[in-house]
Order: C-alpha cells, then sequence, then structure tokens
C-alpha cells in the first residue's frame, strides 16, 4: 500500500475530504490542504486515523470484511475502525 499527500479540496459544502482510498493503485491520499495547517503532534495522529480509516475500505474491497450499502454507516463504521 502507497501513502501519499495531496491537496484533494472540499468534499460538500463545508466538509473537507480528510483521506482516500484508491483500490486500482493501492493508494491512500491524506489531504494535504489539512494536514499541512497541523502542529506536528496533531498532524501525526491526523495521518494514522486517515491510514487507518482508508484500511478499513481497503478490507471491504477485499472482501476481508462485508461492504455496508448505505454510504453514511460505512463511513461511520470506518471512523470508528480509525479510533
Amino acid at each position: 500500500m502507497k501513502i501519499e499527500f495531496a491537496d484533494l479540496g472540499h468534499w460538500g459544502r463545508e466538509t473537507e475530504l480528510m483521506s482516500e482510498y484508491d483500490p486500482q493503485g493501492l493508494v491512500i491520499r491524506i489531504n494535504s490542504r489539512i494536514a499541512d495547517k497541523l502542529p506536528p503532534e496533531e498532524r501525526a495522529e491526523f495521518v494514522k486515523r486517515a491510514i487507518a480509516h482508508e484500511m478499513y475500505h481497503h478490507k471491504e474491497h477485499s472482501g476481508k470484511i462485508p461492504i455496508i450499502a448505505d454510504r453514511i454507516a460505512r463511513e461511520a463504521a470506518a471512523s470508528r475502525y480509525s479510533g
């Protein structure tokens, strides 16, 4: 799995996308727009949680855990997984 920092822009009206999982390239992209604004200790925690969140989606994609049909419930499950 490759980890990259990239400007992921805004997601929705008031939320910035924290990270994204690309199953084709096996890449987790972490939003540099958010990470770059954080102090080092907060940045480390943000990166850890973002990676864990996207690893949940990787487990879904690879069939290790079932995919929850409802997107909001699926994202909530990934957030719980990330701690």
